[in-house]
C-alpha cells in the first residue's frame, strides 16, 4: 500500500482510534492497560496482573508491546477487528482488510524508528501468529498474514515463522493462559541472531502473543517487539488505573504522528509534559 493511499484512508477513521499511554506508574510497561496495586505500598506494579501471568513458565517473553490504539468492546474498532464488520467512514463502508492495512501501513512509516529502537536495530523479519484454523494452510494464518502482505516495508520481510504446534493448546490460549509449546517454528528457520516484529490485531490477555514470542525466542531470535492495532481494555476493571486510562484517551486527540513509545521519550526529555 502506497504510503499517501494509507493516510488519506486512515484519515476519515482518526474518530475510532483512541491514543495509548506511555509507560509510566498506573501503566503497564508491557502492554499499557492498568496494572493493579502492590499491596505494602499501595503504588502500581510494573506491570499487569494479566502480563504478569502471560509471561510465566515461557522459555522467553516480549517486554515490548506497541498498541496503535485502545479500544473497548463496544466501539467500531473492536468491531472490525473482532466481529469482521467492514468500517464505515464518512465515505461510507471501507472493506475492513484495507482500513487495517491502511492502520499499520501508516503507522508503521511514522513509527518505524521507536519499534527498531525497541528491537536495537531493523528489524530481519517480520512474523504473524496462526489462528486456530488448521483446515487449509491457505486459512492457517490470521489475516494479519494478508495485511502484512500489502504494507511493502513489512512484506518483504515476512516469512511463515510460525505454526500451530497442536489444537490442544487453542483452549488453553482461550483461556487466556501462555505455554512455551502452543507454537512451533520449523527447523528449517532458524531465527540465530534474527530481529523479529511480531503483528497481530487485538492484544486482550498476551496468551497467543507471549507464546508466539516465546517459539520465536527459543529458535533463536535475538530480539521480538509486537505491534498490535489494538490493546483492549476494561474501564469497569477492579485495578484502580484501566477507568483513568480510558477516560484520557477519549478525551485526547488521537494523532498517527506520536505513540507510546515516543511519546515516552519526549515525556524523559520533557518532565513538564508529565
Amino acid at each position: 500500500m502506497i504510503m499517501g493511499d494509507a493516510e488519506a484512508f486512515t484519515r476519515e477513521f482518526l474518530p475510532l482510534f483512541r491514543p495509548v499511554p506511555p509507560t509510566r506508574p498506573g501503566v503497564c510497561r508491557i502492554c499499557h492497560s492498568g496494572p493493579n496495586n502492590v499491596g505494602d505500598t499501595g503504588g502500581p506494579w510494573a506491570t499487569c496482573a494479566s502480563c504478569k501471568r502471560t509471561t510465566k513458565n515461557l522459555y522467553g517473553h516480549t517486554q515490548y508491546v506497541v498498541p496503535i490504539s485502545l479500544t473497548t468492546t463496544n466501539t467500531q474498532l473492536y468491531d472490525v477487528l473482532v466481529r469482521k464488520r467492514d468500517p464505515n467512514g464518512p465515505g461510507g463502508r471501507r472493506k475492513r482488510a484495507d482500513f487495517l492495512a491502511a492502520t499499520v501501513s501508516h503507522f508503521y512509516h511514522q513509527h518505524a524508528h521507536c519499534l527498531q529502537g525497541l528491537a536495537g536495530g531493523p528489524f530481519t523479519l517480520v512474523a504473524t501468529i496462526p489462528s486456530n484454523n488448521l483446515d487449509t494452510p491457505a486459512k492457517a494464518f490470521h489475516i494479519m498474514w494478508q495485511v502484512v502482505e500489502r504494507v511493502g516495508a513489512l512484506a518483504r520481510l515476512w516469512r511463515p515463522l510460525l505454526l500451530e504446534a497442536d489444537t490442544m493448546f487453542a483452549p488453553v490460549l482461550a483461556d487466556r493462559r501462555a505455554h512455551r509449546d502452543a507454537f512451533r517454528v520449523p527447523r528449517s528457520d532458524r531465527l540465530d541472531n534474527a530481529r523479529v516484529l511480531l503483528v497481530d490485531d487485538l492484544f486482550v490477555s498476551g496468551a497467543h502473543v507471549q507464546s508466539a514470542a516465546s517459539a520465536l525466542i527459543e529458535a533463536g531470535a535475538a530480539a521480538v517487539v509486537t505491534l498490535v492495532i489494538a490493546r483492549l481494555i476494561n474501564p469497569a476493571s477492579k485495578d484502580p488505573y484501566s477507568a483513568g486510562i480510558w477516560k484520557q484517551a477519549c478525551e485526547q486527540p488521537f494523532s498517527f504522528d506520536c505513540c507510546c513509545i515516543c511519546d515516552r521519550h519526549d515525556r524523559a526529555q520533557n518532565p513538564r509534559n508529565l
